[in-house]
């Protein structure tokens, strides 16, 4: 399976509403979130429009998207953490 990441969040909360599954999320080494959605053969068209201003979607949903994908990123710091908070014991 193909996939397609991105540390944006913005733009990832845009692929979720339009129905990009999102397969996995970690964190790089400056600590972003890196979204990896399975890959579509629209998903250029979609990027584009969504970087140029045309793409149309509900702003309910796309605010829903970026709560829910950005307390994802926040889990994972707190797992993270508490990892590493294992590891020293």
């Amino acid at each position: 399976m193909q996939t397609f990441q991105t540390t944006d969040l913005y733009l990832a909360s845009a692929l979720k509403i339009n129905g990009f599954r999102l397969i996995d999320l970690e964190r790089d080494e400056k600590g972003r979130g890196v979204f990896f959605f399975e890959e579509r053969n629209d998903r250029p068209q979609i990027v584009k429009r969504y970087f140029s201003g045309e793409l149309i979607g509900s702003l309910k949903a796309f605010s829903n998207a970026w709560a829910d994908l950005k307390s994802l990123v926040n889990e994972i710091e707190i797992e993270r953490e508490q990892n590493n908070d294992r590891s020293k014991q």
